[in-house]
């Protein structure tokens, strides 16, 4: 957190460091940021997964709270929030930054934030959904292991909670644990994404070089890297073909 310039640098003993730290979390006492922990821990609609430090997930969640608040949007709007998801998709062909700064307009416009906190050791999260308020949700991020395929399909994912479930709870995407509206999610990233009618033709599509695959993304206006997903994950296609077609995503902070 220090390092992350989180909290401040400079380490004057203990006593310093726990003021800081109260500061950071927005609390007075250590009873209260137990509280916090129980509060949020009872939230998350998936469970903590092992190898995790659940500390550390507090303090990339609030870190993820902090920006959030000092990102202007407007009240939160259910119908322009799903006209900006239909307006996200073809910006997945971008560079990523340019992207990522369009669709990061059409969220705030709607009521949604959209912010990057690198990853703390023992987090091992790469995205979280929630409401700050009644107003404003936010999508949290930490591009963990990300190519652009997995980001876009986590954005969608998430963005499908905000859409589609209760402001109750936290999504936290750490472990593999589904249940139906993490399974819900999935469906509308994936239809997003890639609608059924254009699955069903790449689904026949031979023989799936990598000049056959970029043809058809650029017919349809899909991003490459998601094509090679989509088939990967379907099964119609091997882990290991056309990876270069997608594009890595450096763990970087643009907002």
């Amino acid at each position: 957190m220090r390092k992350l310039g989180w909290i401040p640098a400079d380490r004057t003993g203990p006593i310093e460091t726990l003021r800081h730290l109260l500061e950071f979390f927005g609390v007075a006492s250590f009873e209260a940021l137990d509280q916090i922990d129980t509060d949020l821990c009872t939230s998350f609609r998936q469970s903590m997964a092992h190898r995790v430090n659940r500390t550390a997930v507090l303090a990339w969640l609030r870190q993820g709270e902090i920006k959030a608040q000092r990102q202007l949007t407007h009240p939160y709007d259910k119908e322009k929030f799903a006209r900006a998801l239909t307006g996200i998709r073809p910006l997945t062909r971008l560079p990523f930054v340019d992207a990522l700064q369009k669709a990061t307009a059409l969220c705030n416009a709607a009521g949604v934030a959209v912010v990057f906190v690198p990853e703390l050791p023992g987090t091992v999260v790469s995205g979280a959904t929630r409401w700050l308020n009644a107003h404003k949700a936010v999508i949290q991020f930490s591009l963990r292991g990300k190519t652009d395929d997995k980001f876009w399909f986590t954005f969608f994912h998430e963005a499908a909670h905000i859409l589609m479930h209760p402001k109750k709870g936290i999504f936290l995407e750490l472990d593999k644990t589904v249940d139906s509206q993490e399974a819900e999610a999935d469906r509308f990233a994936s239809e997003t994404l890639i609608p059924m009618t254009l699955w069903q033709l790449l689904a026949t599509l031979e023989p799936r070089s990598a000049r056959d695959v970029t043809q058809f993304a650029e017919t349809y206006g899909l991003a490459p890297g998601s094509v090679v997903g989509r088939l990967q994950i379907e099964g119609k296609l091997p882990w290991s073909h056309l990876n270069r077609l997608k594009v890595k995503l450096e763990p970087l902070e643009p907002l």
